[in-house]
């Protein structure tokens, strides 16, 4: 229990490299509240509650500065550098997709009139940015013919994250750790037993490196679709760029992994549905403000297939940087799916990584794919059933890849409609910290153990087919692809008394508690479910017993939140694995 924890997504530098006011890494801070943000402009009342009402659930301060991650025991961080896409900026005005009253009330909190003036403020209180900055990516949205995402995003965050290296807090006189990139295993393994908080670098979304004519990031066609010019333009941005990545001169620290797609098209591959539903018919959601729909569900193009198996997974270019394959679409992971099998039918070790994810209970892809992701889907489940969330079949393939999935802690995409249903009634009737934090341990343990029980069922089916003993697969590897990925400082809607890195060593604690106490009288509504394709139930005891395989609760723990991340690096972190030295 006293293991160092390990996060294998989180965005420490997203807040501070986009706003001075954050004085470093390390310092805690508070975004501006739209009370004083909205001061002075027409119509500051309504618009100041309604902008409340919508950034309410958000995390509109620093969750993982790094001296919430020491505070925390949080010792391993994979850094994720993400260029906000210029979507994200650009509400889809005059919102035609929603009910005349959300329509109504879009147009006071996003006004057509000052435009600009009110954009940058509401960015300002969703991204933690500051004015100067948001009015600087407000220039490119509107005023630019292209968008340099890898020189000017990317390239920006890179040196903050690299001038924080070797870097010490400021505000504590008992924290004196230091603040470490590491490149490889080896690197790592060496920093074992020293006050480091140690840092991976990785990327989210491959927008970040590709040079965009801005027409076509609003546009609805992939990079195989656009016009000669800017289609062979645009390609050899992308090559160039995974090139300069890999080159030690320019970049001393190469991304271990991408997330390849991410909230809006990219043009190289689809996308998942991330933007919550109106929750009724006045108030609207993120889907009503922000269009995801150009490159929805979509598949992998053809560059972006040759981009992955000649680029990025190559090592005759440099290091190897793997694929996440969160944020994709389901047939975009089928289509990853089929890249990874041919590599390892060829004799690759290719590992699956979903760096932040959580379940949905449905078997296959296929069958996710007959439903669509709305608020009706969710209503009677206690997980959301959204495509973005992970299905059976998803897991079983990580499995099968040797591969890895961080369990996320994130109100907004884990849980489905029974589940918010139960915390508003605890909100109202139980407000005590202690019954909803029982709750959004029951989520994360409910996640877990489902991992294990569809892990478990698959290597029971494959050592069927292996006659000797000997060389079946040890049944308590189905814990081994299980970690933690809070998502913390990605613009998130978090667990309620769980929200900041400085939380993740009482969180670990509860998690443990929670097993041992799980069939406790006093555990009764908090108990561990087992989740159906269409309905969920609690496990019984001799299910709970099963699918612990012989760990105990701390040995459970302490694979979920340090021991899986370390095998994992230990194995594709090296330098003769991510070089293409082994023999």
């Amino acid at each position: 229990m006293n293991k160092p924890i390990g996060d294998l997504h989180c965005h420490p530098s997203f807040k501070p490299c986009n706003n001075p006011d954050i004085s470093d890494i390390w310092t805690y801070k508070k975004n501006i509240h739209p009370k004083d943000l909205f001061k002075g402009i027409l119509g500051v009342s309504p618009r100041r509650w309604m902008v409340n009402l919508f950034v309410k659930d958000l995390a509109t301060y620093t969750q993982s500065n790094l001296d919430s991650c020491y505070e925390g025991d949080n010792r391993l961080l994979f850094l994720s550098i993400y260029p906000i896409e210029r979507q994200f900026l650009r509400p889809d005005r005059p919102f035609a997709s929603s009910t005349f009253v959300q329509r109504f009330i879009l147009a006071q909190v996003f006004g057509i009139e000052l435009k600009r003036h009110i954009d940058s403020r509401i960015i300002q209180i969703l991204t933690g940015f500051s004015s100067t900055k948001v009015v600087d990516y407000l220039k490119s949205v509107y005023d630019s013919e292209y968008v340099d995402y890898f020189k000017t995003d990317f390239s920006l965050e890179y040196k903050y994250i690299n001038q924080s290296h070797l870097s010490c807090s400021p505000n504590a006189e008992d924290n004196v750790a230091t603040f470490q990139l590491v490149s490889n295993y080896e690197e790592y393994a060496a920093l074992r037993n020293q006050n480091i908080i140690a840092g991976i670098l990785t990327v989210e979304g491959a927008h970040a490196l590709g040079e965009y004519n801005s027409k076509d990031l609003v546009g609805d066609k992939m990079i195989d679709d656009l016009s000669e010019e800017n289609k062979e333009k645009l390609k050899a941005s992308f090559i160039r760029n995974i090139s300069a990545l890999k080159d030690k001169e320019q970049f001393e620290f190469t991304p271990f992994f991408i997330t390849f797609a991410h909230h809006f098209n990219n043009l190289l591959t689809g996308h998942a549905k991330s933007f919550g539903e109106a929750k009724n018919k006045s108030m609207p959601g993120f889907s009503n403000v922000f269009n995801q729909k150009n490159g929805l569900d979509l598949g992998i193009s053809d560059f972006g297939k040759q981009l992955i198996k000649s680029h990025l997974l190559s090592r005759h270019n440099g290091q190897r940087i793997l694929i996440d394959t969160k944020h994709m679409s389901l047939q975009a992971r089928n289509d990853y799916a089929a890249i990874v099998k041919a590599l390892r039918d060829e004799g690759d070790a290719m590992p699956i990584v979903i760096s932040h994810t959580a379940i949905n209970g449905i078997s296959t892809r296929a069958k996710a794919a007959e439903r669509l992701d709305t608020n009706q889907l969710d209503k009677k489940s206690y997980v959301s059933r959204w495509d973005i969330n992970i299905t059976d079949e998803d897991i079983r393939e990580v499995f099968d890849s040797n591969g890895i999935i961080g369990v996320c802690m994130h109100d907004g995409r884990m849980p489905g409609g029974k589940f918010k249903d139960l915390l508003k009634s605890y909100k109202k009737r139980w407000p005590q910290k202690e019954f909803i934090s029982k709750l959004h341990t029951q989520m994360f343990l409910t996640n877990v153990f489902h991992i294990v029980k569809v892990n478990l069922d698959h290597i029971r089916t494959l050592n069927a087919q292996i006659p000797i003993e000997e060389n079946r697969i040890p049944e308590v590897q189905a814990w081994k692809t299980i970690c933690l990925g809070s998502d913390n400082d990605g613009i998130v809607d978090p667990f309620d008394n769980f929200n900041t890195a400085s939380t993740l060593k009482d969180f670990k604690t509860r998690v443990k508690n929670a097993i041992d106490m799980n069939f406790d009288p006093l555990w009764k509504r908090f108990k561990i479910l087992d989740i159906k394709e269409e309905n969920y139930r609690f496990f019984n005891e001799n299910e709970i017993t099963e699918l612990k395989l012989g760990l105990t609760s701390e040995e459970i723990v302490d694979r979920i939140f340090s021991d899986n991340i370390e095998t994992f690096l230990s194995t594709y972190f090296v330098r003769a694995y991510l070089e293409g030295t082994e023999n």
